[in-house]
């Protein structure tokens, strides 16, 4: 759900995917931009710091835009409490490397 609204609101806001990774770089994000971009197309689960980090790099940038703000991960209502080995570490700064 965090993936879709932030794909939706990078495209009403026509926003480039290598501006946003690069403001979700600057904020500490690891991932590569084509984890990102499959992130928002539902084909990468990022652990949650990730996500949250992804989710306020969108809002930063689409900041006064007719944009509906992401919601972070505790914002979501009902959301599951990821667990997987994908959703590994809290922390931006524990994503594996290659």
């Amino acid at each position: 759900m965090q993936a879709r609204l932030a794909r939706h609101a990078v495209e009403r806001a026509d926003l480039e995917l290598t501006r946003l990774w690069w403001h979700y770089f600057q904020l500490g994000g690891e991932a590569g931009t084509l984890e990102v971009d499959a992130y928002l197309h539902g084909c990468l689960r990022l652990p949650v710091a990730h996500r949250n980090l992804l989710a306020r790099a969108v809002n930063d940038l689409v900041r006064g835009a007719p944009v509906a703000r992401v919601p972070f991960s505790w914002e979501i209502e009902g959301a599951r409490n990821d667990t997987g080995p994908q959703d590994r570490g809290s922390t931006p700064s524990t994503w594996p490397r290659a």
